[in-house]
């Protein structure tokens, strides 16, 4: 009874650890996505 105490206390903790990597995570490459500069234009707009 008491790992399922321990599993209930620390399932939340892993739960949003995942989400908030999974987050960052680009879905298309599979790649870690960058923080872009937010003052820089998008590249593909002038195309």
């Amino acid at each position: 009874m008491n790992l399922l105490w321990v599993f209930a206390a620390f399932a939340p903790l892993a739960l949003a650890s995942l989400v908030a990597f999974a987050a960052h995570i680009d879905p298309l490459s599979g790649h870690w996505r960058t923080p872009r500069p937010k003052d820089r234009k998008d590249e593909t707009a002038d195309a």
